[in-house]
């Protein structure tokens, strides 16, 4: 199977610390194919930029054909663009493609008595923005390209307004303790950050980028994708090396850390919030969830652990009833967890051990209320955003799926995979207990035992089995 192409348009630094030198490496370690089209031939050193040498739009545009002779365009990303011919010429181009581009607006850099035009920005800012999936600027460069507006919300609102998809301002430069981006587009926004690293690294920005720009060549999410090259920025900084008088950025095809991985919150206030919750067995194991409090009673008797309940449409007397008898039959055990799903209120009034929480359910809950209880927390993940969100909470564990295409409820995310879950377990080993869940049968809890998963939950492989006790003694003794 061919490679994918990613098409990097900018300009080259000659000393291969930024610009499409270092969108290359980044394209090439994210397993793609990359491409250059070369808008300036610039002129810098560790003093400044002091020339932009941009290629005249005939030049450009020859230069353009020979990198689409003879391949299929996957994602594009741009960068430095020195002058207006070459930015109507970008717009010829994005016309001619229907994939993902990401525009990183080089227009901050003044350095060495080059200032960008103004005619330029504006264009930029109106004229090519409908044709731009995401734009990545810091706030100075949103600034410029909003009229001068400071708000991060209101400017990017101002630009989507425009055609412009979606808006990642980046803050990596900013001098706040926290690295912190934020994402706008129609469906959703959402802040993501990470500790600042006591580092000076060059191209950190062309880097993000062309990361994002790699992730949507190969379909991720654009969420996955922001979140994985912050990853992927986060760990090239931590490793960053010693070249002359910078620090340059390192590249690695190696699977996400947990170190480097930033959290994802709704608003500003969450930024940096410390919440804390009890600890939950690194080993949760054979993991039923159930619609009945029967099934609570029936299955701890067969020595089960750990245990869900999960209730969907019922009054609101009877759920609170139904909860109070689950945890009646689980304090006739010892060592049990009860985990109830959504009603968080409820789990705390009647002195739950715990509460799981699906992503949207955990966006309404009251998380510091919860926390404040000493409940253990779970929460539902099905992508690397959700992980992002979960970290931000810091709970009790955290569970993946579907692992395999499950009938039991309706999923808008496509299975997980083994190969999924074991890149999880190795990445929150020690930190954090995993459930796999989704589809999950006996002959499926043997191969996901391999992985070192401390859990599996699962729904119709006990309560729609023909001999509930059996199943259980048999998924109980493939965990020992």
């Amino acid at each position: 199977m061919s490679k994918l192409v990613v098409l990097l348009i900018g300009g080259l630094d000659p000393q291969g610390c930024a610009g499409l030198s270092l969108d290359i490496q980044t394209v090439q370690h994210h397993g793609a194919h990359a491409i250059s089209l070369t808008t300036c031939l610039t002129e810098q050193t560790s003093q400044g930029l002091t020339a932009l040498g941009s290629l005249g739009p005939e030049q450009f545009m020859a230069q353009y054909q020979s990198c689409i002779a003879d391949f299929e365009i996957s994602a594009i990303k741009i960068g430095l663009i020195p002058n207006i011919a070459i930015a109507r010429c970008i717009k010829t181009i994005l016309e001619q493609h229907d994939v993902p581009v990401v525009l990183d607006p080089v227009l901050s850099a003044t350095s060495g008595g080059v200032q960008l035009d103004r005619e330029l920005i504006k264009f930029i800012g109106n004229d090519l923005v409908p044709k731009i999936d995401l734009m990545t600027p810091n706030q100075g460069e949103l600034a410029l390209l909003s009229d001068g507006e400071s708000d991060h919300v209101v400017a990017s609102q101002l630009l989507l307004s425009r055609g412009l998809r979606s808006c990642l301002v980046t803050g990596g430069d900013s001098a706040d303790k926290w690295a912190t981006d934020y994402l706008m587009n129609a469906q959703y926004q959402f802040y993501c950050y990470q500790d600042k690293q006591d580092k000076q690294v060059r191209g950190t920005g062309c880097c993000l980028a062309s990361s994002i720009a790699s992730q949507l060549a190969f379909q991720q999410d654009l969420r996955d994708a922001v979140v994985l090259a912050k990853a992927y920025v986060a760990r090239g900084i931590r490793t960053s090396e010693t070249v002359g008088p910078y620090q340059v950025l390192s590249h690695s095809r190696e699977a996400v850390q947990l170190q480097d991985m930033p959290k994802l919150c709704y608003s500003q206030e969450w930024i940096g919030k410390e919440v804390q919750f009890p600890s939950s067995p690194q080993q949760l194991g054979i993991y039923p969830v159930v619609d009945d409090p029967n099934w609570v009673d029936k299955l701890l008797d067969e020595g089960i652990k750990t245990i869900q309940l999960r209730l969907k449409g019922i009054e609101q007397q009877i759920r609170v009833s139904q909860i109070k008898q689950a945890i009646a039959s689980s304090s006739k055990h010892n060592d049990i967890a009860l985990f109830i799903n959504d009603y968080w209120q409820d789990s705390i009034d009647a002195g739950a051990y715990g509460v799981h929480l699906g992503q949207e359910d955990l966006q309404d809950a009251n998380v510091l209320e919860i926390a404040k209880s000493g409940l253990r927390l779970g929460i539902s993940t099905h992508s690397y955003w959700e992980l992002a969100r979960a970290l931000a909470i810091n709970p009790s564990y955290i569970a993946l799926g579907p692992i395999f295409e499950t009938n039991s409820k309706q999923m808008p995310f496509s299975p997980q995979g083994i190969a999924r879950l074991e890149l999880w377990v190795k990445m929150l080993a020690g930190h954090y207990p995993l459930v796999a869940i989704g589809g999950i049968n006996l002959e499926r809890a043997k191969q996901l035992k391999q992985t070192g998963v401390g859990s599996v939950a699962m729904i119709s492989a006990i309560t729609q089995a023909d001999d509930y006790k059996q199943a259980t003694k048999d998924l109980l003794a493939c965990w020992l």
